[in-house]
């Protein structure tokens, strides 16, 4: 348990001091974020706006790691699309097949953001669940880093309110 505690303050710290010292990059990879980060600034962004549904906030590697096809679950939201080349992506999904889904992504080197969201946005599937469509649909890049959301208004869910969150 103590080492838990301390593992925890320890990436606390170092994500304060990698805040610190970002203060000036604009630059279209201005993040480079691990896995873990990654993961934890998506659930920042999601927190308190799903409501009662479980979701579950996790990273494509972790999902890959325990055996989940996330090449197929890709190119079902996004009608065949490959996960981008090098991508590390962070998803926000329920437990059981509701239509929500938020993804935050970092591009592989070399790719732009801009890029990846348009074609994040022309290849997107909002019906990709048989029983329910993602009504609410929406992506906005910031520090290199790609936010997209396809949501269900029957949930009670809006796009707009995680794409705030991400922008704040």
């Amino acid at each position: 348990m103590k080492k838990a505690i301390a593992f925890t303050l320890a990436l606390v710290l170092v994500l304060a001091l990698a805040a610190c010292g970002k203060g000036g990059e604009q630059g279209e990879n201005a993040s480079n974020l691990t896995d873990e980060e990654l993961v934890e600034k998506l659930s920042a962004i999601c927190e308190g706006k799903t409501g009662e549904m479980p979701v579950e906030t996790t990273s494509f590697a972790a999902l890959k790691d325990a055996g989940f096809e996330t090449d197929g679950l890709f190119k079902n939201w996004f009608n065949n699309m490959d996960v981008p080349a090098g991508a590390k992506v962070a998803v926000n999904q329920p437990m059981m097949g509701q239509a929500h889904v938020v993804l935050l992504i970092q591009p592989g080197e070399g790719q732009s953001a801009e890029d990846l969201k348009a074609e994040l946005e022309k290849n997107a599937n909002p019906g990709w669940m048989i029983c329910m469509t993602a009504d609410s649909v929406g992506s906005a890049v910031k520090d290199g880093l790609v936010l997209f959301v396809m949501t269900s208004s029957e949930l009670g869910l809006k796009a707009q309110d995680f794409i705030d969150a991400f922008n704040a």
